[in-house]
């Protein structure tokens, strides 16, 4: 008879710094999103940014990434154009677009425990030790709002939480945030508007 070939074993701490990379380096998002129901969004043909208008009143924000920015920005506009939706720069257009990123401290917690022992439940001896480790991470979305010009409203929002966690490299950030906005935008119109 032949002896079985043993399986590969990893050691745990190397399992666990594995399943961590895997959790955190695949950066899912959640998308939700939320509308008025009596908005008449098959009016709407042109936008802008908030930001640009005569609404924003001189209160320019800040941007704490510039870079970011410009791809986010880039993206809505390439999402908004492949809608049909043009933006009017000058004049007044029928909705006006902001966007802000939201970031939150978050932590992974995990287990690990190993050990020896022999004997039968519930009578058997063995050693074994276990430790706890946190990883703290910082989670960020994209909230995304359009604001019907005429009335100053927010007709339209949605957020991608965690899309813009655990971007490592610009390549990483350009892919993620295009997903990102194209999954916001996807189901902009509301279907019974369109």
């Amino acid at each position: 008879m032949e002896d079985a070939e043993a399986p590969v074993s990893m050691s745990k701490p190397i399992l666990l710094s594995l399943g961590l990379t895997v959790l955190m380096g695949c950066t899912p998002f959640t998308v939700t999103y939320d509308y008025d129901a009596q908005a008449h969004f098959e009016g709407f043909k042109t936008y802008d940014w908030y930001a640009a208008s005569s609404r924003a009143k001189g209160r320019a924000a800040g941007v704490e990434n510039p870079l970011m920015d410009r791809r986010v920005r880039s993206a809505v506009e390439r999402e908004l154009a492949a809608k049909g939706l043009r933006q009017e720069k000058t004049g007044e257009p029928d909705l006006l677009v902001t966007y802000y990123p939201v970031y939150q401290h978050r932590a992974v917690v995990t287990s690990t425990g190993f050990g020896n022992g022999w004997g039968y439940r519930p009578f058997g001896l063995g050693m074994g030790t276990s430790f706890t480790e946190v990883h703290p991470y910082r989670e960020g979305s994209i909230v995304l709002e359009i604001v019907e010009n005429k009335t100053n409203q927010v007709i339209w929002q949605a957020a991608a939480e965690g899309a813009l966690t655990n971007l490592d490299d610009p390549q990483d950030a350009e892919e993620q945030v295009g997903k990102a906005v194209k999954a916001l935008l996807t189901r902009f119109p509301p279907a019974k508007a369109k």
